[in-house]
């Protein structure tokens, strides 16, 4: 046998070159021959974005097959599925779209039904729930964590700098300070409180205690009433009282007949037209001074101050009549702790000293205030009537009316022998809700003997907060 040429050579390795390649091509690309294995199934989806040619097809995560073809089948996409000759799944089964991850492949997980049959070939699965949009979904995390963003920055801004930073401590500072004094409150009022609870028990004890008694009286009402005792059990047992009531009733048919003909004095304002359009002028003139009076608008408020140095308690009741917006009226009733006085003289000698002891005693009273507003430059000034002397006062208004600061100066001449100096009192309030505000402040400044911080809480109510109010228990109480 003669050897081979350079030439020979080269064929025959490229020949084998062609074998391997064709080889490995099949190998690796799962290409067989003939009919593939297998069966088809059909799945209908909202949508496939992500979903490929050999994608894996999945149960449970185990891979029973791969996707074939991806078709768009009226708006919808129809994926053709080839599922391994010895995967059997049972009729009714779901398919829904999964992804490995959050950044994975997607592939389909088919949700195996309950019925006893077996999907054939070319049957068709529906999609058991809309699978998640990633790309919407980061698009809304994206769109979160810009305004995580915006609201960051407006804090460090607002409390990087140095003045933001003073703010916070002075607000941590004072929110302390409020805590100490509430404290502080509590446990010097702890015997006050002690006592309410004391009277809420007395009184449920009393409610439970009166009830019995006010059902018994109730039934002993009933019985009288049955056997014909008093006005209204004759009424409803003797027939002689039902005959007067019938007369009453027949003389009141012959007076309105009376006044149906125009007779007497009432049937004459029927009758005549002169004296009803007296009466309507009239009526007019009192529904005209009604709708000036009702243009009024109307606040009634409740305040409680708490004097820390003298441990006192002192109410307000006002009404407030504001007929336009710069003008405006205020009745108080004040419950003053120290509206009443009286000096004792005690006399003693011992040793033939003789010594005067004066002692004072002071009491609750109930004072007055009337007075005049009108707001000038945005200041609003009182002028009048307070707690029964002459007096006036300011008030100032911050941050939509929330926050109000006060300035008043009464009592020039005072009866009270420790107080020399007319009475100036500086308040400052803030309302948090629609009708809840706390106050404090500090009273008698110019009596050092008499001066004391104070603070508490107070309500109001406008016209429109009543109606409500009113309304309300009326359509409860015709509920009941």
């Amino acid at each position: 046998m003669g050897k081979f040429t350079t030439e020979a050579k080269v064929g025959l390795a490229v020949i084998l070159g062609i074998i391997f390649l064709t080889y490995m091509t099949f190998t690796i690309g799962n290409f067989k021959w003939g009919k593939p294995e297998g069966y088809e199934i059909k799945a209908l989806l909202d949508s496939a974005a992500g979903l490929d040619i050999k994608s894996p097809v999945r149960i449970a995560g185990v891979e029973v097959g791969k996707v074939e073809q991806i078709n768009l089948s009226d708006g919808k996409a129809r994926v053709l599925i080839r599922i391994k000759p010895e995967i059997q799944i049972r009729r009714g089964a779901k398919a829904v779209l999964r992804a490995e991850g959050l950044l994975g492949e997607k592939y389909l997980e088919i949700i195996p039904g309950e019925e006893a049959e077996f999907l054939q070939d070319q049957d068709q699965m529906e999609q058991s729930a809309k699978a998640a949009d990633l790309d919407k979904l980061i698009e809304q995390f994206s769109a979160i964590a810009e305004d995580i963003k915006m609201v960051t920055s407006t804090f460090r801004e607002v409390l990087g700098n140095k003045p933001g930073k003073e703010s916070l401590k002075d607000i941590v500072a004072n929110i302390r300070e409020l805590s100490k004094t509430l404290n502080l409150t509590l446990k010097e009022n702890k015997e006050a409180f002690s006592k309410t609870m004391d009277n809420f028990e007395e009184f449920s004890s009393f409610v439970k205690e009166e009830t019995p008694k006010l059902v018994e009286s109730l039934n002993k009402v009933v019985a009288r009433l049955e056997k014909g005792e008093g006005t209204l059990g004759k009424l409803l047992t003797e027939e002689g009282v039902y005959d007067n009531l019938e007369k009453s009733l027949e003389n009141l048919k012959k007076i309105t007949k009376r006044v149906e003909e125009g007779e007497g004095t009432i049937g004459k304002l029927f009758s005549d037209d002169k004296a009803y359009e007296n009466l309507n002028t009239t009526l007019e003139g009192l529904g005209n001074a009604v709708q000036r009076f009702e243009r009024f608008k109307t606040v009634i408020g409740f305040r409680h101050e708490y004097q820390f140095s003298e441990k006192k308690n002192k109410g307000y009741f006002s009404l407030k009549l504001q007929p336009s917006e710069d003008k405006f009226y205020l009745l108080e009733v004040t419950d003053d702790p120290r509206g009443r006085f009286r000096e004792t003289t005690n006399v003693t000698t011992v040793g033939g000293v003789t010594t005067t002891i004066t002692n004072l005693e002071v009491s609750n009273k109930i004072k007055f205030n009337l007075l005049f507003g009108k707001r000038f430059y945005g200041v609003d000034l009182r002028l009048g009537l307070m707690e029964n002397t002459f007096g006036g006062g300011a008030d100032y208004q911050l941050f939509d009316k929330r926050l109000r600061v006060s300035l008043d100066l009464w009592d020039v001449d005072s009866e009270d022998p420790q107080m020399p100096n007319p009475r100036l009192k500086t308040t400052l309030s803030y309302s948090f809700f629609k009708y809840v505000f706390i106050q404090g402040g500090w009273d008698n400044l110019m009596n050092p003997e008499l001066s004391t911080p104070f603070g508490g809480l107070g309500i109001t109510f406008d016209d429109e907060d009543l109606k409500y109010l009113i309304s309300g228990v009326g359509v409860g109480s015709l509920a009941k």
